[in-house]
């Protein structure tokens, strides 16, 4: 039943596709912002604004799977997890809590 539940996790991430989150309090004194932009099925590009540049900068992109309200990034060998709900995913990065608010 390959084929049916490749189906339900299309549907099952579909809230994420395209939205973006962003997370103010960067305990960096050189940025402003991060963010994450969930921008297919599967992937998450993760930015950050410098307060000395005009753009933001791509840092990493990775993989996500969602179960229910956990999040699990995989970026090369680096896994990190998050707790989603409608409007806010809180992070666990580095051994650093970050809350990411959804971008309107």
């Amino acid at each position: 039943m390959k084929f049916f539940s490749s189906i339900s996790k299309l549907k099952f991430n579909k809230e994420l596709i395209n939205s973006e989150w962003v997370c103010e309090a960067t305990g960096e004194d050189l940025a402003s912002y991060y963010k994450l932009r969930f921008v297919a099925q599967e992937h998450v590009e993760g930015w950050v604004k410098y307060i000395d540049h005009e753009e933001e900068s791509k840092v990493f992109i990775a993989s996500f799977q969602k179960e229910k309200n956990l999040l699990r990034f995989y970026k090369e060998d680096e896994v990190f997890v998050g707790i989603y709900t409608k409007n806010k995913i809180a992070a666990v990065i580095d051994g650093q809590t970050m809350n990411f608010l959804r971008s309107t």
